[in-house]
């Protein structure tokens, strides 16, 4: 029993650490993330959401992405912080990003995936960009999955993917 103890306890702090990893990516989350990844630049500009608290831990990242114009908001001068970003938001952010660095943003072609109907107009060239270059995985099945949503997992190798 003594030695089932020390692995239990094991078990039990990693459970959390694992499932932390699976968890969906904010678009808060995921705008700080590309901030901090660009050095934590400072905005210029102001605030521009009414649902983006004053000092908000993710305040100077909404606002460098904004300054940037890479993002717009989800409408009604609403960021909706707390909301998991989309794959296909999150390649828009990606692919606006790269062009603001003079990357070159154009896609290969790419064969017709599953599930392109699901695709919403303004996020297609961004989302075949994204997985054309390699910085988003395909889903299981040739699927894009412009509706689903990011892990800290994926996040994390996006974020590696897109330094190189």
């Amino acid at each position: 029993m003594r030695q089932l103890i020390p692995a239990l306890l094991l078990l039990t702090l990693l459970v959390p650490a694992a499932a932390a990893v699976e968890a969906p990516v904010t678009r808060a989350q995921f705008v700080s993330a590309l901030w901090t990844w660009a050095g934590a630049l400072p905005a210029a500009g102001t605030q521009p959401f009414s649902d983006v608290p004053e000092n908000a831990p993710w305040e100077p990242a909404v606002c460098w992405a904004h300054d940037l114009g890479l993002i717009q908001g989800t409408g009604g001068l609403l960021f909706t912080p707390d909301r998991p970003i989309t794959r296909e938001e999150a390649a828009i952010l990606l692919r606006r990003y790269a062009a603001s660095l003079g990357r070159d943003t154009s896609f290969p072609e790419l064969a017709r995936c599953n599930d392109y109907e699901d695709i919403s107009p303004w996020a297609d060239d961004s989302l075949y960009w994204a997985a054309g270059t390699g910085l988003m995985d395909w889903s299981e099945g040739g699927r894009l999955d412009p509706q689903g949503t990011l892990t800290q997992a994926q996040l994390s190798g996006i974020l590696t993917r897109f330094s190189q």
